[in-house]
């Protein structure tokens, strides 16, 4: 399949959810409006990514960038997520950490013009993190409402799948390099990762509802 097109198909899911994101964006928790953000920018940057590309044939320095944004996007959203203070404060230095990390590692390790592997991993790492916390917060104040209703739920496990997945295939990935092995299996597992992720991420957002939050009542 022509990964043009592909690439057109994964930009039109991004903006469908962005779309859907911003018409509900009102009665979204704060957390699911910064998801929303996140989104959108994703779009954007995915758009810049591939156009960068194009003209310089490298779209490394975009993707070492946005690597930083995303996770400070995605801590954030976590931060209005968990309730816990000692947590909500670690989450912010974890976004200083990252960029610290994203620096030293451009510096010493990767080169702009290099995939952003370390800080990638990290922030998988830091994500399971963030979902195991999440869900232990869930089962410690469990909602009246039914589990599957959950916006919560939903976008959380989708995190949890994604994070472990992503960090695997990216494990893989260096591993086939080294060893000169055909990658194109697991870049086809990514790009349908990345779809599931989206897809139920646009669940979440059109199932989220402030009003029927309870931790969004409980952060005020």
């Amino acid at each position: 399949m022509n990964g043009d097109y592909i690439y057109a198909v994964y930009l039109t899911l991004l903006l469908l959810v962005t779309i859907a994101g911003l018409i509900r964006y009102k009665k979204l928790s704060k957390a699911f409006k910064i998801l929303t953000v996140l989104i959108l920018c994703t779009l954007i940057s995915e758009s810049i990514k591939k156009v960068y590309g194009k003209i310089y044939h490298n779209n490394m320095p975009v993707a070492h960038i946005w690597a930083v944004i995303e996770y400070a996007f995605f801590s954030l959203t976590y931060f209005y997520l968990l309730t816990n203070k000692l947590v909500k404060k670690a989450i912010i230095v974890s976004i200083i950490a990252m960029l610290i990390l994203e620096i030293v590692n451009v510096l010493f390790f990767e080169k702009i013009t290099q995939f952003p592997s370390l800080i990638l991993e990290a922030s998988h790492i830091v994500y399971v993190v963030y979902s195991l916390l999440l869900f232990r917060q869930m089962l410690l104040f469990p909602a009246e409402q039914s589990l599957f209703k959950q916006s919560l739920f939903w976008f959380n496990i989708n995190v949890l799948f994604y994070a472990t997945t992503m960090f695997l295939d990216f494990a893989l990935l260096s591993y086939f390099i080294q060893n000169k092995l055909d990658v194109i299996p697991l870049a086809y597992f990514a790009l349908a990762v990345n779809f599931i992720f989206y897809i139920v991420i646009g669940i979440s957002i059109l199932m989220d509802n402030k009003k029927e939050n309870i931790t969004e009542f409980i952060n005020g």
